[in-house]
This record gives C-alpha cells, structure tokens and sequence, in this order.
C-alpha cells in the first residue's frame, strides 16, 4: 500500500490513506515517519475525515465490513467534492458469517458503483486466476500441463465469472479432448459427480 500511494504522490497527487482502525493508523505513521512519507495516513475512525477543503485522492487501504458504513459516507462525501477514491485490496466482501442480507445487499450496490481497474484472483483448486486490467475484460487462466509454469487463457468475459459459473467454466475447460478434437465424453465419474453437483445447488436454492 505505500508503494502504491507513493506512486500516486509521484504523479502529483495529494493522497490521502485510510486504514481500517486507528491503531493500525497510528503504527503506520511511526513505521513511515508521519508526514515524511509523502501522503497523510488516516483511519476510517476520524472525524471529518473529509473536509470542506479536501482536494486529493482518498485511498482506502484494504478495508473491512465492519468498516463499510464509514467508508460509505466518506465515498459520497468526496464524490461531492469531486475526489476521487481508490479502494486498495477492499476486504468488504469477507466475513458474510452473521452479516444480515441488508448489509450484505448494501456492500454489493456499493461496490457496484465502483470501477475495477486492477484485480488478480488466484484459483488454487484448479491452477489458474481470474485477472482483470481496465479497461480490458476479465480473463480467466489455467495452468498450461504442456508446459509447466506457463498459463492459457481460456476465455474473456465481461462480468467477472465466480460461484457456480466459474465452476462450469473451469469443468469444460479442464474435460479433455476427443481423437476428433472435440471435447471427450465425461466419464462415469465425472458423470456422478456432476449429478452431486446439481443435487447441492437445488439445496442451497430451496435454502435461500
């Protein structure tokens, strides 16, 4: 995150970090030298965090559930001042464990508003990531078994792919080929499998 907002100070910007807590905030600051560092270290706990006379980027340094109302109405405050605001490896989406669907619907329209520019998930489960660099589309990869080491893109979308999607997209993906070139049957495994896998989603939908 500091190299990142040093980067921003370097391209003229006046920035503006936000941490999660104040204690993290206050490490920081002793760890980076305060001022010294370039740009002004905050956290989402202070008051007026942006004032009237607030000019630079707010940068939201990897931030947290519990902090998603504040993050929220410090956004809209800068948006009406006309500044703009990076969220930096946002965590909002994590801990949906006792987070009511309220909340839960508020942080997706919230983070429906905002536009990814960067974004690299890796997908240990099946040796690939999902990647994404604005203004391009998102791209899933799959590790190349041909040569080890080295990825293939296997499609681009608009949307980023996740849940049951990405699942069937990896499943085909990873079936392989027929001596016509085609993709080969599923076996009677991967057939069972399959049947389990329809079984969980029809339970999950009826306990929605």
């Amino acid at each position: 995150s500091r190299e990142f907002m040093q980067q921003l100070v370097k391209n003229g910007s006046k920035v503006r970090a936000v941490f999660p807590d104040a204690g993290a905030a206050a490490m920081l600051k002793a760890r980076w030298g305060g001022a010294d560092c370039g740009f002004e270290i905050a956290s989402v706990d202070d008051r007026a965090l942006v004032g009237e006379d607030f000019d630079g980027v707010l940068v939201f340094a990897a931030p947290d559930p519990m902090s998603l109302e504040k993050v929220q109405r410090a956004t809209g405050r800068a948006n009406e001042l006309g500044c703009p605001v990076v969220l930096l490896n946002p965590r909002l989406a994590s801990g949906d464990a006792g987070v009511g669907l309220n909340v839960r619907r508020m942080r997706d329209n919230f983070l429906g508003k905002m536009t990814v520019t960067y974004s690299l998930r890796p997908l240990p489960w099946c040796n690939g990531s999902v990647f994404k660099a604005y203004p391009g589309q998102w791209k899933l990869f799959l590790e190349d078994t041909e040569e080890p080491g080295r990825f293939r893109l296997i499609d681009e979308f608009a949307q980023r792919p996740a849940g049951e999607e990405l699942d069937d997209i990896v499943e085909q993906a990873l079936r392989p080929l027929g001596d016509d070139g085609e993709t080969a049957e599923k076996t009677t495994a991967q057939k069972v499998l399959s049947v389990m896998k329809d079984m969980q989603r029809f339970m999950r939908s009826l306990s929605s």
